[in-house]
């Protein structure tokens, strides 16, 4: 309690005690100790350094965001508090403040390994992927075996279609710690963006059952259920990720306002691509899909006009297809041709893009038998 002092042996060894938990990945229970020694010391400066660590693994990130504040006020330069904060500022969805304190932290110390994996959290979170795996890069440097670092990573690589990259990263994260449920989750909805549907899918299954709020393996589900036609069963398992405030909403949204077209719901789908559009403005896949949903709802300008935006990013199966839909709606069959094409010579990225080349094969073969009016059309032909 506080008021009532604990004798400096007794203090000394509540402290040994709960680095003692800490190291046995007990933290709740060296919470609890270190309690005790603040409750009797509140600016004991090595408990409240400890606290803060143990209360971030725990998930309680403003009480731990508190106890930093608390050593800052004194020691505003402190490198390893800075970076600290900066973890739970992550926690707490403050992304800005936590680049500013891994910022402050590297110029105080270039080698804190964990500035540089906070900072590099805000930034894979803000969806600036280069300065991210540039900052996730340097933390392996600086500690290679550091399962997260290569979880975080490995999210960075997937957040740019970089899947192969991503794989090794969570591969090796896994290697480092087996029960890393973020890097299992991750290499399950990587590999079913890939097209490894098998595979992905024990990987979701293996995350789900270890943690049925495992929100990342639940997008897993979700997609996995959207590439197999389930649409109603990807809503389930998308509606209990989106709107949670967690790191993995917007692609939540993406994937459940495909759903959403899918059972032909545009107006519901649009609500979900412009929240990622106003995150994201210049995201080519969301940018792509709105296209999408622009033509399900008849507003071919606008359609057309997101669409080129996307292509001039990024040219994928999926961005040529989309386009050839669109061209197809205006009855411009040589362009929508020409784009479908196009769509089926590059290198599909993931399961979407494998998806839209199939089709625009079956659409290259559709149009060609369509010909002018006042031609005499070919058997099973349509005059145009």
């Amino acid at each position: 309690m506080i008021g009532v002092p604990v004798p400096q042996a007794s203090s000394n060894q509540l402290l040994a005690q709960a680095v003692q938990l800490i190291g046995q990945k007990k933290f709740a229970e060296a919470v609890t100790l270190l309690n005790q020694v603040l409750g009797a010391d509140p600016a004991n400066e090595a408990a409240l350094r400890l606290r803060a660590l143990a209360l971030i693994v725990v998930g309680r990130y403003a009480d731990a965001h508190a106890d930093a504040d608390t050593v800052l006020k004194l020691k505003p330069n402190d490198s390893a508090m800075l970076a600290s904060r900066a973890m739970a500022s992550i926690g707490l969805r403050k992304f800005d403040q936590a680049i500013a304190d891994g910022s402050h932290a590297l110029e105080v110390d270039p080698k804190n390994a964990q500035a540089y994996l906070a900072r590099g959290m805000g930034y894979r979170l803000t969806a600036k992927w280069t300065e991210a795996i540039t900052d996730f890069d340097r933390t392996i440097e600086l500690n290679a075996k550091d399962a997260a670092a290569f979880a975080e990573r490995g999210q960075a690589h997937m957040g740019i279609g970089q899947f192969d990259k991503a794989l090794v990263d969570f591969d090796q994260a896994l290697v480092i710690n087996p029960a890393n449920d973020v890097a299992r989750a991750a290499r399950g909805l990587t590999l079913l963006l890939k097209g490894n549907t098998a595979e992905g899918t024990v990987d979701i299954k293996t995350a789900l059952d270890r943690n049925p709020n495992n929100q990342l393996a639940e997008v897993g589900q979700g997609l996995a259920m959207l590439v197999s036609g389930q649409n109603d069963r990807a809503l389930v398992a998308l509606n209990q990720v989106v709107g949670k405030n967690t790191a993995y909403d917007t692609l939540a949204r993406e994937l459940r306002a495909r759903a959403l077209l899918a059972r032909k719901d545009a107006t519901s789908a649009l609500v979900d691509v412009n929240v990622v559009l106003g995150r994201q403005p210049n995201n080519p896949d969301a940018l792509q899909l709105r296209s999408l949903v622009w033509l399900a709802m008849h507003e071919v300008n606008k359609a057309l006009d997101d669409l080129n935006k996307a292509i001039a990013q990024r040219e994928t199966v999926g961005n040529y297809f989309a386009r050839a839909k669109i061209y197809e709606a205006q009855g411009d069959f040589d362009k929508a041709t020409e784009d479908y094409r196009r769509a089926t010579q590059l290198a599909p990225a993931g399961v979407f893009d494998v998806l839209a080349q199939n089709e625009a094969r079956q659409k290259i073969q559709q149009l060609s038998k369509k010909v002018p009016c006042g031609n005499t059309p070919a058997a099973g032909g349509t005059c145009l």
